[in-house]
């Protein structure tokens, strides 16, 4: 089989395309691959309404600021069209149209088979992102509904569901963000309905006025004593629970460990009558599903669509050579599982990393040298952040293996040579 010289990469969303950026400012040759027919594609096709919950000030690619007229949060579509012209500007090659269907070990590296061909490559790069595979977990009560049910993977406008009595499952900010959507496209006569189990944890989008990665660059000159405080408090800054009535929340014990959401657009659609926050469902006949009211009280009510907002798998079905361990989300472990902090990371304007540091940040799933993970890490300054991050320390570690094996390969040259 065909030994290929280039970095394999699966997968051309944001995560891919700036292992790409990376690999090429290195002189280390590369094969981008993706199995839709556009780069991005999950940006590609999304609700209208849809911003990034990061800022535009640590969400950009390298060296390309978004444009002023984006706001402080771009929208998903602004999002898909910067990153097409990153792709043309940086001359990023990208083949479409490619999907693996298996890769395995071999001697000399992985064997990867494709719709198109064949090859094994010293170096392989996983960047099929967070939410290229739909999660939906089966729902035992929901296994009697009669109606239509989609996956919010599917949703694209409310207007396809004018006039339809909607329940959508899950609150985060996809679920939450349908749910307002349809409500405020149905309202006043068919509000929607927002089923949450825990509840959800609303926090503010500009504490004191700024966005949390403004106050990051504000207080950057700060001393940590003083800062770390600070942010941490600005950071957790949310709502009067007189605002939040008619919002379902986490008790005490759980909120710690809930997401948050930011913004006071939920606040607003509840207040407005156009999304009504229920419990899961209890009960199912034909089209008719049971929840329970925030006022305790069990309810039947009509439901013509539910839309499943229950998040994402990993798109890594073609790993069934690879016996990787894994977390409670499926995704592989890597050598160093540790996870890092927008403190402590290496990034690509703070210079090359120590070893010690790059030892922290591997990406190299356990047990698998020259296999790599690209694009899961999504704490500190969130993951359009942390894929730059990930994508330098890739390159570098993939540029320290090349340079060993050639200093293995002069060394055995050179014992070779020697006089018995």
């Amino acid at each position: 089989m065909h030994m290929n010289d280039a970095v394999l990469i699966i997968g051309a969303g944001p995560a891919g395309i700036a292992q790409a950026y990376f690999l090429q400012q290195a002189g280390i040759p590369y094969r981008l691959i993706d199995r839709a027919e556009v780069v991005g594609e999950t940006w590609a096709h999304l609700y209208p309404s849809l911003r990034l919950n990061t800022t535009r000030y640590f969400s950009h690619m390298p060296g390309k600021p978004f444009p002023w007229h984006y706001g402080v949060f771009p929208t998903g579509r602004q999002y898909h069209a910067y990153l097409t012209e990153f792709v043309r500007e940086q001359g990023i090659q990208v083949e479409l149209g490619v999907e693996v269907t298996r890769l395995t070990p071999s001697p000399d590296g992985y064997c990867v088979e494709t719709n198109r061909d064949a090859g094994v490559y010293r170096d392989v790069v996983l960047a099929t992102g967070r939410f290229s595979q739909p999660y939906t977990p089966r729902i035992p009560v929901l296994d009697a509904y009669t109606g239509a049910v989609m996956h919010a993977h599917e949703y694209r406008d409310p207007a396809e569901h004018a006039g339809k009595r909607v329940l959508v499952v899950g609150n985060g900010p996809s679920g939450m963000d349908i749910s307002i959507e349809i409500g405020r496209h149905n309202a006043p006569t068919h509000p929607a309905l927002l089923a949450m189990r825990t509840g959800i944890v609303l926090r503010r989008r500009y504490p004191l006025g700024l966005s949390k990665h403004a106050w990051l660059i504000v207080t950057r000159w700060l001393p940590e004593r003083v800062s770390a405080p600070l942010l941490d408090a600005l950071e957790h800054m949310g709502y009067r629970e007189s605002v939040l009535r008619g919002i379902k929340t986490p008790p005490p014990g759980l909120a710690s460990s809930s997401a948050a959401t930011r913004g006071p657009e939920l606040i607003h659609a509840v207040r407005d009558g156009v999304v009504i926050c229920v419990g899961e469902p209890l009960a199912v006949d034909g089209q008719r599903i049971q929840v329970a009211h925030l006022d305790g009280e069990m309810r039947w009510h009509e439901v013509d669509l539910v839309i499943l907002a229950t998040g994402y798998r990993p798109a890594l079905g073609f790993l069934d050579g690879i016996p990787y361990e894994a977390d409670d989300q499926g995704w592989p472990l890597r050598e160093n599982s540790q996870s890092y902090t927008y403190s402590g990371a290496y990034t690509y304007d703070v210079g090359a990393p120590t070893d010690a540091r790059l030892a922290l940040l591997a990406r190299e799933i356990r047990g698998f040298p020259g296999l790599f993970v690209q694009g899961l890490f999504y704490k500190g300054k969130g993951t359009l952040y942390n894929i730059n991050v990930e994508a330098a320390v890739i390159s570098e570690q993939i540029a320290q293996r090349r340079a060993a094996a050639v200093s293995g390969t002069v060394q055995a040259a050179s014992d070779a040579v020697q006089p018995a």
